[in-house]
């Protein structure tokens, strides 16, 4: 025996979850390779960046360092030094201090002040209380280290370690002729070695090497590192475990390459490493600002547009599943009339009935039936027409008049025992509206509190007005309506589950939904389950009676 071959094929929700799982895994993939390119990038620039301000850094450090030299000894002319005007040298002095505060203090000797107490004259040092003063036990050292350097008949000495408490000192020696056989005069200065790095970097000098990564770096946040000989950070903030561009700084608290042919003596350079970088955060944000948000904005457009299918899906489902069992409950409607008149058109044709009396009832039946069947097939006849561009026409109407005469006319019409209690607040309101549109709002309403409502119970009926609004409201005391049921009742089809569906096919409210709104206006709904519901229409109100002759009332706008 030989199977049916069957296609199969996978539901269409399946195939939009797959191909929007697989479209985003193609643009994560995309956009993932393309982050690796641009961090690539993004290093590289960084790294450029990195090189180039730390060159600036070392540059600008250099420059402060040489500066005592270049800018303030040099700066005092022999004329001054042999007249020994102090004075002219000391203003020299003020200027440096401020300008490098890592020099702690400036020195002058010349061989024509006044001796001293052993004979020589003082070395005097200028600090920063602004006035020449005495250090016997530095001034002596001083006068020795130039002594006894002045043989290699050189202008500049640098030593380490001068005096009880060792120094760093810089002389400058002032020679009598070119001979170079003795010395006059000597200026200089003194570093602090213990308070020097905090000097360094301190007040405007700091703020002068963050200026140069601001200007460098732009919009990539870079941070400096100044680490000494022995490992301990001197200056910045840059973690130890950034990467970025590391240049070496030999430390030297003079211009050694500069004047290397004029100098007596020297100190040996400490090797101090200067590091600029960005941490890697400000690296992946910092050039461009475009790192990780593309990706998560793909991902989160892809989960919404997955989550949109599968709520799209879900209610076209739904929907389905509500005209599926709107068509069967209207089968089930109309079957029931249409059998009732196929049994009596056929017992009347064969002539069965033989007294006055069945033919009545008969006739009754069939006449019965035949209405009904009209207000099922009206009903839906009603909401194909309500789906389909409806013009209305607007006119003045008094609301409680219309709504008393719909009332009556409901009540008239039924088959079965209603009471109905309409409240009325005298003339009126007036309202601009359709009054065939709010004759079928008020008849559905009406036909809704019936199917729901014990017949012994009576529907009231009211009608308000609320400052600019005029307001219907339509209470039965029937089943009522669960909360998470009242947002769904109005959609179309839909029929609240348990409630008794008698004659519902789930169309009366959308009606009444389209027709308020089409009048300007809105409905909701109040209800506790097993006590009641209330149905509420508003619509704006008029002043009053429009005098003949006067112009037009405009169409109403939606109710707020």
């Amino acid at each position: 025996m030989r199977l049916a071959r069957r296609d199969w094929r996978p539901p269409p929700l399946v195939l939009a979850i797959v191909t929007t799982i697989g479209a985003a895994a193609v643009v994560l993939y995309l956009q993932q390779r393309a982050m690796i390119a641009l961090e690539s990038q993004n290093a590289v620039i960084v790294r450029q960046l990195a090189e180039q301000t730390a060159t600036d850094i070392a540059v600008e450090l250099r420059r402060t360092l040489d500066g005592p030299i270049f800018d303030t000894l040099a700066a005092v002319n022999h004329p001054d030094l042999r007249l020994g005007r102090l004075d002219l040298v000391a203003r020299h002095f003020a200027r440096g201090l401020e300008a490098y505060p890592h020099v702690d203090r400036f020195l002058a000797w010349n061989a024509s002040t006044t001796p001293g107490a052993a004979g020589d004259p003082d070395v005097l040092f200028y600090g920063r209380s602004g006035e020449f003063g005495r250090d016997p036990d530095l001034g002596e050292a001083v006068l020795a280290l130039a002594r006894q350097h002045a043989g290699t008949q050189q202008i500049y000495v640098a030593a380490d370690g001068i005096g009880s408490e060792p120094r760093q000192v810089f002389l400058r020696l002032f020679w009598t002729d070119a001979r170079r056989r003795d010395f006059f005069a000597v200026l200089g200065f003194v570093i602090e070695p213990a308070s020097m790095r905090e000097r360094l970097f301190a007040g405007a000098r700091g703020r002068v090497f963050d200026a140069l990564l601001l200007r460098r770096g732009g919009d990539v946040p870079l941070q400096l590192r100044i680490t000494d000989d022995a490992g301990d950070v001197v200056y910045g903030t840059l973690p130890r475990e950034t990467d970025g561009a590391r240049l070496g700084f030999p430390m030297l608290f003079y211009p050694a390459d500069d004047i290397r042919s004029r100098l007596a003596a020297g100190v040996a350079p400490r090797p101090w490493t200067i590091d600029v970088g960005a941490p890697p955060f400000a690296r992946a944000f910092g050039v461009g600002g475009q790192r990780y948000w593309p990706t998560a904005l793909s991902a989160l457009l892809m989960l919404a547009a997955l989550g949109l299918t599968v709520q799209a899906h879900r209610r076209s489902t739904e929907l389905a599943r509500m005209q599926t069992d709107f068509v069967t409950h209207v089968s089930h409607q109309l079957k029931t009339p249409l059998s009732l008149l196929s049994t009596a058109t056929e017992t009347l044709q064969m002539d069965r009935i033989r007294s006055p009396e069945k033919l009545s009832e008969y006739l009754d039946t069939i006449r019965a039936e035949a209405s009904r069947l009209s207000a099922l097939v009206q009903r839906v006849l009603e909401f194909s027409r309500v789906q389909q561009p409806r013009t209305y026409e607007f006119e003045q109407v008094d609301l409680g008049a219309l709504v008393r005469e719909t009332v009556a006319a409901f009540a008239h019409g039924l088959n079965q025992p209603a009471r109905f209690d309409v409240a009325l607040q005298g003339p009126g309101p007036y309202v601009q509206a359709d009054p065939a549109a709010l004759e079928q709002v008020v008849a559905n309403l009406l036909d809704n509190a019936v199917k729901y409502s014990r017949a012994d119970r009576p529907i009231t009926v009211r009608v308000r007005a609320e400052r600019l609004t005029a307001v219907i409201e339509v209470t039965d005391r029937g089943v009522g309506i669960a909360p998470a049921e009242q947002a769904r009742i109005f959609e179309r089809f839909y029929r609240v589950p348990g409630a008794g569906h008698r004659q519902g096919f789930g169309l009366g409210l959308p009606i009444v939904r389209e027709l308020v709104h089409g009048q300007g206006g809105r409905v909701d709904v109040s209800s506790t389950p097993g006590e009641g519901s209330t149905f509420r229409v508003t619509l704006r109100c008029i002043t009053g009676p429009v005098v003949p002759g006067s112009a037009p009332l405009s169409q109403p706008e939606a109710a707020s």
